[in-house]
């Protein structure tokens, strides 16, 4: 009993032993990827999003999309959604240009002070803008 005892005691160190070496040998491994493609990165967290569903579009749907954002991003034709604000901000006030007198100016407002709620995941994001009137609004028979 004290031998089986004894073998199982070995058996734990050399486990023990085992995933030491193992994590030791991967911690030295780990340093040697210094020149990764950051744009591969990218790929592959948008591909693991897809495979896991967290992007809200179907798989093949996410997964032919995440493929042509590597590759146009790896001919430096893909510009990420924060370089573009200020041409979205001008589309914006270019479309209020549709509106006359008050409703242009409030349109204008709206793009440049506007709360933004909701989100593309949610179906749809609504900016909205909130005037408090000073106008005494006139009796309806006079």
């Amino acid at each position: 009993m004290k031998e089986i005892a004894m073998n199982s005691h070995r058996c734990r160190i050399a486990a023990l032993l085992g995933t030491a070496l193992l994590a030791l040998s991967s911690a030295q491994a780990a340093p040697a990827a210094k020149n990764v493609d950051p744009l591969r990165l990218q790929y592959e967290r948008e591909k693991a999003d897809c495979m896991t569903g967290k992007s809200n579009q179907p798989r093949n749907v996410c997964l032919r999309e995440a493929g042509a954002a590597y590759a146009q991003a790896r001919q430096g034709k893909l510009v990420s959604p924060g370089d573009r604000s200020e041409q979205w901000a001008a589309n914006a006030l270019k479309r209020c240009e549709a509106q006359n007198g008050e409703d242009r100016a409030l349109c204008e407002r709206r793009v440049r002070e506007g709360v933004v709620e909701g989100s593309v995941g949610g179906g749809g994001q609504l900016k909205t803008l909130t005037v408090r009137s000073t106008d005494i609004p006139k009796s309806p028979g006079g």
